[in-house]
């Protein structure tokens, strides 16, 4: 498991707390397909041993697991 640095986690954290929208590029685990979009972050939360993020990203619900997010979170304006 990757650690997260913690201005990341308090990054994500603020952006839940104020309902940001984070333009975020990331990668699927398994497949390691690439995605970019606008996610909203809903929860941060720890599952198998790694820390994910829940959001809604243009419509759909998506499960980011944080270690593999390719940018630093960034606001949308």
């Amino acid at each position: 498991m990757t650690a997260i640095p913690k201005h990341v986690t308090e990054r994500l954290e603020i952006a839940i707390l104020t309902g940001e929208t984070l333009q975020l590029n990331w990668a699927e685990p398994d497949s390691n397909q690439a995605w970019w979009g606008k996610v909203v972050p809903q929860a941060l939360r720890e599952a198998d041993g790694y820390a994910w993020l829940d959001g809604e990203c243009e419509g759909r619900s998506v499960q980011i697991r944080l270690d593999r997010i390719r940018n630093l979170p960034t606001p949308v304006k």
